[in-house]
């Protein structure tokens, strides 16, 4: 692929690849939670995608006190680019890393101090392409308002991917041969480039391993703002694209099956349920259509009664999963 990354690298190194755009009150802990690492060596990139605040001199302030402690197992690089979207920015950040191992992390995000090291030792035991460990939601504070996303509980397998998507970008930890493989973030997709982006890597051979561990805090941004109708239908647009996309590398790659394509349609049934009551034009049709022409129609009645009733419903009583309810049985006995 032209322009793209090497397999050149560092042997062990991790490059942790930070994109930022207009987050200059939270980027420190960002930044903080990638040098408390226990492991090393380490290579940070920070690429700012064209801020508007001074996210440029929160960076520099806090590179300049780093750099006064000397960590030679430490180095950081920044980049400055025009705003191009998430997906360009690690890109850029892709193109100038040198590690055996890649950490993404968005600029909202905190690391656990002991995330590398746990995932670097589990990629070499188990001779693994990614590793992905569980995450935990939080608004304020990491010590309060935590839920945990348990994708080590979820189906792992390819077919069942695009429904159950076992993954999040921060929550794993690549090996550059991998994505070397696998190719760029995809700069079309506004939304759900992640998804794109890790079957892709699927689609290409990639093998991965699922900690039991929440190594990652993902920042919840309390009272945002509802999109406009104009950029709810980008996004929607974008979705239906992406899902288009994770097709054809399946058909590509030789791997597509009839239950993964009924997956992709599931997952498409999911997005019609969240824009029907949002949008106004023809998309929900699009995606429906989509499905219909992938998943069987009694398949597609029971999947809309489970979004409707019966998921309500165990949220309700369950909130925290199929834990909960073993939890609240075991109490019974």
């Amino acid at each position: 692929m032209k322009n793209w990354m090497t397999a050149e690298c560092r042997e062990g190194l991790v490059s942790i690849i930070v994109p930022c755009y207009n987050r200059a009150g939270i980027v420190e802990e960002t930044l903080e939670s990638a040098w408390r690492q226990t492991y090393r060596p380490v290579e940070l990139i920070v690429v700012d995608d064209g801020s508007t605040d001074n996210s440029v001199a929160v960076i520099s302030e806090w590179i300049h006190r780093k750099n006064n402690e000397c960590d030679r197992d430490f180095s950081i690089k920044t980049i400055s680019q025009e705003n191009g979207g998430v997906s360009k920015a690690r890109n850029t950040g892709l193109l100038a890393c040198t590690g055996e191992y890649i950490q993404f992390v968005d600029s909202d995000d905190i690391l656990h101090p002991e995330k590398l090291d746990i995932q670097v030792a589990a990629l070499r035991q188990h001779k693994a392409d990614f590793c992905v460990c569980n995450i935990r939601y939080f608004i304020e504070s990491i010590e309060s308002d935590n839920t945990i996303v348990d994708f080590f509980s979820r189906s792992h397998s390819f077919d069942d991917f695009p429904l159950a998507y076992p993954m999040h970008t921060n929550a794993s930890l690549f090996k550059r041969s991998a994505i070397v493989a696998g190719g760029k973030w995809n700069t079309s997709l506004q939304v759900a480039e992640d998804f794109e982006f890790n079957f892709r890597l699927l689609c290409k051979g990639a093998k991965g391993i699922w900690l039991d561990q929440a190594l990652v805090y993902v920042r919840k941004h309390k009272g945002a703002e509802r999109l406009q109708a104009a950029s709810l239908r980008k996004r929607y647009r974008s979705m239906y694209h992406g899902l288009a996309e994770m097709e054809m590398e399946a058909v590509e790659s030789g791997r597509c099956t009839k239950k993964m394509l009924r997956n992709l349609g599931l997952r498409a049934l999911m997005y019609y349920e969240h824009m029907k009551a949002e949008s106004d034009d023809d998309l929900p049709d699009i995606f429906f259509s989509y499905a219909k022409n992938r998943v069987p129609p009694w398949r597609i009645a029971l999947f809309l009664f489970r979004q409707r009733l019966w998921k309500p419903l165990w949220r309700r009583y369950y909130p925290k999963g199929p834990r909960d309810l073993v939890r609240g049985i075991l109490a019974r006995q």
